[in-house]
């Protein structure tokens, strides 16, 4: 039985830390502590294929989370650009649970954010 033990074990302890990581990253690319540094929570909804959160806001130059509830069987993600359409975010591909993802310190401005999967759903994230 303990070998048994010795052996389950790691690969449960394995799987549960793959499934703490995230699929976080700052505006630069490097990755984002986990937790969520300034308090702030920004909840996007996918639902009957369209955001059903289609304005949300942040608060410039702080890290935030998203929580990102995808309520479709549909497989969605979220992806954010500034005004020029570069990137500053991108969450993985999801269907039918809900993830949360931190993203960096954003200045303030309007950021369009989309579902790469359904690009004609989109939203508007402002940051002041």
């Amino acid at each position: 039985m303990k070998r048994l033990t010795f052996t389950i074990g790691p690969i449960v302890l394995a799987a549960a830390l793959a499934a703490c990581s995230g699929g976080s990253a700052a505006a630069d690319g490097s990755p984002v502590p986990a937790g969520h540094p300034s308090g702030a929570t920004v909840t996007v909804v996918a639902k009957d294929l369209k955001f059903t959160t289609p304005a949300v806001r942040a608060k410039a130059g702080n890290p935030f989370t998203i929580a990102f509830d995808n309520q479709d069987g549909a497989p969605h993600n979220i992806a954010i650009s500034d005004a020029s359409g570069a990137k500053v975010f991108k969450g993985d591909i999801v269907a039918g649970r809900q993830v949360d993802y931190q993203v960096g310190p954003l200045p303030a401005g309007a950021y369009g954010f989309l579902c790469e999967v359904h690009p004609d759903m989109k939203g508007t994230l402002t940051v002041e």
